[in-house]
């Protein structure tokens, strides 16, 4: 059986960098972009809408047709290939793909509201502000609430959350402890390519675990609990989390 894997991010938090990473691996078979989560969601719609076409059909069709339109949309991958789609819509299936995919697991790329809202804004100019861009239908605001009910879902042991920060400061570490999570072999990777990027002199130790770092005193002194991304705030969640300091 195929596992499917399902990869998800914030604007410019790292998912196409991290995607671009998996890629060097030859049994991944990695897609940005594709239709699977669109169809996915029409066949979905059926459940709820009683004019759908789908409607009248039994829960067990239903699933399997589910499972089945993920293995039409990459129906061209290796036979023995290991699968990561890529869209942040997979965070509003959560809890269907987790009972679809036994063997699932959600990568959650993320990185600090603030820091996006600011640089996004400071590009677009006068078009937009901050807090158009972080209001709960604005391009970075409509995400951060998937990330917050996917860590809320009783599948949230499933996610693994990376912050951008932690991924261009110690690669090789992250993608240890995510081949780790996701239950697949090492493979060294060629990280030259996050050479260019903006990299911060930071480290993870520690085996792999719900939470790798946490803010400490300074961090909380510099930013109010209610300032703090909703990833600091899900204390009770069950997802791994490898955070920066700050982020």
């Amino acid at each position: 059986m195929t596992r499917f894997h399902f990869v998800a991010g914030l604007p410019t938090a790292g998912a196409r960098c991290l995607l671009a990473l998996l890629t060097q691996n030859p049994r991944f078979s990695v897609a940005g972009d594709s239709p699977a989560e669109r169809v996915f969601s029409v066949l979905s719609a059926g459940r709820e809408n009683q004019d759908h076409p789908l409607s009248g059909i039994s829960s067990d069709t239903r699933s399997a047709l589910l499972r089945a339109s993920l293995d039409a949309v990459h129906h061209a991958r290796p036979i023995a290939s290991v699968v990561f789609d890529n869209n942040i819509r997979w965070l509003s299936h959560v809890t269907a793909l987790a009972e679809l995919f036994p063997l699932s697991r959600f990568v959650i790329m993320v990185r600090d509201p603030a820091r996006i809202a600011a640089e996004m804004a400071q590009e677009a100019g006068a078009v937009t502000s901050p807090q158009a861009l972080m209001s709960e239908h604005g391009v970075i605001g409509a995400p951060i609430q998937l990330v917050h009910d996917a860590l809320s879902s009783p599948a949230s042991k499933r996610l693994l959350l990376i912050d951008y920060d932690r991924l261009l400061s110690d690669p090789e570490r992250v993608l240890d402890l995510l081949y780790a999570f996701v239950g697949e072999p090492h493979f060294a990777h060629d990280f030259r390519m996050l050479a260019a990027r903006e990299t911060l002199p930071q480290t993870i130790t520690g085996h792999l675990a719900r939470r790798v770092s946490t803010p400490n005193d300074a961090t909380s002194r510099r930013a109010p609990k209610t300032d703090l991304p909703i990833w600091r705030r899900s204390s009770g969640s069950e997802a791994t989390m490898l955070l920066s300091e700050t982020g």
